[in-house]
C-alpha cells in the first residue's frame, strides 16, 4: 500500500505527540482540572526576555513547568512570561501515569525477518543472498533508522572479505618464512593496502547509503530540513519567539549558551578519561608490559620510566600471580581489564545522558549525535588507549600484537556470548511463561469470542512492557570499534579481518534476534543514513594512515629490513638509528603517510558520492517538478487573463447598455 507498517507506527506516534493538554487559546478543560487536582505540571512558562532566561536557567537541566491556576489567566498580556501546554503523552510519561509507549508487534511479520536470515538451510543450500538480512523488509517493519544499521552491517561484512583473504596470505607467508611480526618486511604493505581498502569501503558505503535513501524516500541533500520540522524534542527548552521560517511562535535557545555547556561537558569527560588512563597504566603494569628492563638504554638511573609501578609490575614476574610465561595466567588481567572497561562505560553512559540533556538540544537528531560523540570518545578511548601507548610510547610491536590479539579475541567472544548465547538461554527459560500466557489467552478467547482483538492487544502490550528498550548505540559501537582494530593496527594483526567476518555473520543474526524477540519494538524514525557514525568512521579511516606508517617506521623494526644502512643492531637485538640518519627516516615515514592521504583524497575525488543513476533520477524529479510548476503557472496566468477579458467585456456591455437611449 501507500504506507508501510513503520509509516503507520510513525504516524500514530506523531499524532500522540501533537495532542496537548490544552489546545491553543484554550484556558481550561476537564483534563486540565484533573491534572490540577493531582498537582501534575503540564504548562511551560517561558520568559520572553532572553537575558532574563539566561540568568535564571543557565545551570538548570529542565524546563520551568507550572500548574495552571485561574490566577495565571490574569497575568496574560501583562507579564513578560507566556505559557504553553505540553504534549499529553510527555506529561503522563514524565509523571509515571504510563509505563511504556511502544508500537505493538505483528508476530507474523516480525518472525519472518528472523526466519529468512542466515539459517542452516540457507547455508547448506548455498543461498548466500539469504544469509544477510533483508533490509527492505526491515525498513518496512522497523523504519529507516534500524534498516540502515543492518544495511551497513551487510556492506561492512562483505567488504571484509578482501582484507580477510589478504591478511590470511600475509600471515601464512610470515609463518612459512618463520619471521616475527617485528622483522617481517612484507607485513607493512598489508597495513598500507588496508588504508586504501578502507577509503574505498567508506566511499562505496556513501553511494549505497544515498541509493537506499532515495529508494526509501528519505534522501535529503541537506540533512537538516527534515528533522528540524518533524523531530523536535518534547524536552527542549528555550524562549518564545516568532519563527523565521513559519512566522509562528517557537522555542529558541541561544547557540552560545549551548557552546558554553559543550565546554563544561568536555571538561567533565576529560576528567573521567584521565581516570580511565590511570586504570590502563595499572593494567599494563600488571601484565608486565611496562618494564624498564625491556629497554635499558632508554630507561636507566638517569631516565626513569614515568609509568612504571614496581608494586604492580612484580605480579607479572615468574612464579607470581600473573606470570607472563604461564599458559593461562596472563589472560586474567586482560579479562579483568575488559570487565573494568564495561563498568566504566556503564557509569559514563549515565553521565553522558545527563550532560546531553543539560545541553538542551532542539531536535532528536542533534541530541543523539551529541550523545553518540560523547560515549564513543569515552569507550573508544578505553579500547584503544592501551594499544596506542604500546605502539607509540613503548615502541614495541610484539607487546602491541599480544595486547591487540588478547583484547580483540576476548572482546569478540564476550560480545557473542552476551548477545547470542546468554539471550538464547534466557529465552528458553521464558518459554514456559509464554506458553502459560498463550494458554490463558486461548481460554479467554473461548469464553468470550467477541473480544479476541482486544484480548490479543492487551496481551501483546503486557508482554512488550516486560521487554527492554532497544538501544542501537551498542550495536553500532561494537562494529565501529571492530573497524578500528582492523584498520588502525592492521600491520600488527592481519588476521583480525578474517575473524571479524565470522563474528559479524553471527553478530547480525544475534542483533536481529535481539530486536525481534528480546526488546520492545522501537520507535520508527525516518533517517537518510547512519548519521554521526559515518563521521566517526571517516576519522578512524584517515587516522589509520598515520598509525600504520608509524608502526612501520617507529614501533617495529620492519623499516630496518628495507633500509639496513640506516640502522645498527645492538647486543640485545634492538635496531637503533645511525646518528645523523634520523631525519631521513622521519622524511620517509611522513612522506609515505602524505602519499596515502593524497591517494585517499584522489579516490574520493574521482568516485562520486551520489551514484549516477540516483543523480539522474533526482535531476529528472526536479525537472518534472519545475515543468509542472511552470505549466501550473501558465495555466493560472491564462485563467487570470481569461477572467480579466471576461470582466472587461462585461464592463463594456454594461456601459453600452447605460449609454443606449
Amino acid at each position: 500500500g501507500l504506507f508501510g507498517f513503520n509509516d503507520w507506527a510513525l504516524l500514530v506516534w506523531t499524532l500522540m505527540d501533537s495532542i496537548t493538554v490544552l489546545s491553543e487559546g484554550q484556558v481550561t478543560s476537564n483534563l486540565s482540572r484533573m491534572l490540577d487536582d493531582e498537582q501534575v505540571p503540564y504548562l511551560l512558562r517561558t520568559a520572553s526576555n532572553i537575558s532574563q532566561k539566561v540568568s535564571q536557567d543557565l545551570f538548570t537541566t529542565h524546563k520551568t513547568r507550572v500548574f495552571y491556576r485561574s490566577s495565571l489567566s490574569g497575568t496574560e498580556g501583562t507579564s513578560e512570561e507566556s505559557t504553553r501546554s505540553e504534549s499529553l503523552r510527555h506529561v503522563l510519561e514524565e509523571n509515571g501515569y504510563i509505563d511504556v509507549v511502544t508500537p505493538t508487534d505483528i508476530p507474523r511479520l516480525r518472525d519472518s525477518l528472523l526466519k529468512n536470515t542466515m539459517t542452516w538451510k540457507h547455508i547448506l543450500s548455498l543461498q548466500w543472498h539469504k544469509v544477510r538480512p533483508d533490509t527492505d523488509a526491515i525498513k518496512e517493519y522497523y523504519g529507516e533508522e534500524i534498516a540502515f544499521y543492518f544495511a551497513w552491517m551487510n556492506h561492512f561484512t562483505t567488504w571484509l572479505i578482501f582484507p580477510g583473504i589478504l591478511g590470511l596470505c600475509t600471515y601464512t607467508l610470515r609463518w612459512y618464512r618463520n619471521d616475527t611480526i617485528d622483522m617481517d618486511e612484507y607485513t607493512p604493505f598489508y597495513g598500507l593496502i588496508t588504508f586504501v581498502w578502507a577509503i574505498l569501503f567508506a566511499r562505496f558505503w556513501d553511494r549505497k547509503e544515498k541509493r537506499l535513501a532515495f529508494r526509501w524516500g528519505t534522501f535529503s541533500s541537506n540533512g537538516y530540513e527534515r528533522p528540524k520540522l518533524t523531530q523536535v524534542r518534547p524536552e527542549f527548552d528555550g524562549v518564545l519567539r516568532p519563527s523565521p521560517v513559519t512566522g509562528q511562535m517557537e522555542l529558541y535557545y541561544p547557540q552560545h549558551l549551548r557552546v558554553l555547556k559543550y565546554c563544561v561537558s568536555g571538561i567533565i569527560t576529560a576528567l573521567m578519561l584521565s581516570g580511565a588512563f590511570i586504570i590502563m597504566i595499572m593494567n599494563l603494569n600488571v601484565q608486565g608490559y611496562i618494564n624498564p628492563n625491556h629497554d635499558k638504554e632508554r630507561w636507566n638511573d638517569e631516565s626513569r620510566h614515568p609509568f612504571h609501578i614496581p608494586q604492580l609490575a612484580v605480579l607479572a614476574e615468574p612464579e607470581q600471580m600473573f606470570d607472563m610465561k604461564h599458559a593461562w595466567r596472563p589472560f586474567i588481567p586482560v579479562i579483568l581489564y575488559v570487565i573494568c572497561i564495561q563498568i566504566m562505560n556503564a557509569n559514563y553512559r549515565k553521565v553522558a545522558v545527563k550532560l546531553t540533556e543539560w545541553e538542551n538540544h532542539e531536535t532528536i537528531r542533534s541530541f543523539n549525535n551529541s550523545l553518540i560523540l560523547k560515549r564513543f570518545l569515552f569507550e573508544a578511548f578505553d579500547c584503544y588507549i592501551g594499544l596506542f601507548y604500546l605502539a607509540f610510547y613503548e615502541h614495541n610491536i610484539e607487546k602491541l600484537r599480544t595486547e591487540l590479539v588478547s583484547i580483540f579475541n576476548i572482546d569478540t567472544f564476550r560480545r557473542l556470548a552476551l548477545e547470542c548465547l546468554l539471550p538464547t538461554i534466557l529465552k528458553k527459560f521464558d518459554r514456559k511463561e509464554e506458553v502459560e500466557i498463550n494458554r490463558l489467552t486461548e481460554r479467554k478467547k473461548f469464553d468470550a469470542p467477541g473480544n479476541d482483538t482486544e484480548e490479543d492487544s492487551n496481551t501483546s502490550l503486557a508482554a512488550a512492557a516486560k521487554l527492554d528498550e532497544y538501544e542501537q548505540f551498542d550495536d553500532y559501537l561494537e562494529m565501529v570499534i571492530e573497524l578500528g582494530y582492523v584498520t588502525l593496527f592492521a600491520s600488527a594483526y592481519p588476521l583480525a579481518s578474517l575473524i571479524a567476518i565470522v563474528a559479524n555473520l553471527i553478530e547480525v543474526r544475534c542483533d536481529l534476534f535481539k530486536i525481534t524477540h528480546l526488546c520492545r519494538r522501537p520507535r520508527s524514525i525516518h533517517a537518510d543514513g547512519i548519521g554521526m557514525w559515518k563521521n566517526l568512521i571517516q576519522v578512524i579511516i584517515w587516522l589509520s594512515a598515520l598509525t600504520n606508517c608509524f608502526i612501520f617506521g617507529f614501533t617495529s623494526q620492519q623499516l630496518a629490513q628495507w633500509m639496513p644502512s640506516y640502522y645498527y643492531q645492538e647486543s640485545d637485538g634492538h635496531h637503533r638509528l645511525v646518528p645523523g640518519k634520523g631525519w631521513i627516516v622521519v622524511f620517509v615515514i611522513f612522506g609515505l603517510e602524505r602519499l596515502l592521504l593524497y591517494i585517499g583524497a584522489f579516490l574520493e575525488r574521482v568516485i562520486p558520492e551520489i551514484p549516477e543513476d540516483v543523480a539522474n533520477a533526482i535531476e529528472r524529479r526536479q525537472y518534472i517538478r519545475l515543468k509542472t510548476e511552470k505549466a501550473l503557472s501558465e495555466k493560472l496566468q491564462e485563467q487570470r487573463r481569461s477572467r480579466s477579458e471576461e470582466l472587461h467585456d462585461s464592463i463594456l456591455k454594461t456601459s453600452a447598455k447605460r449609454l443606449k437611449p
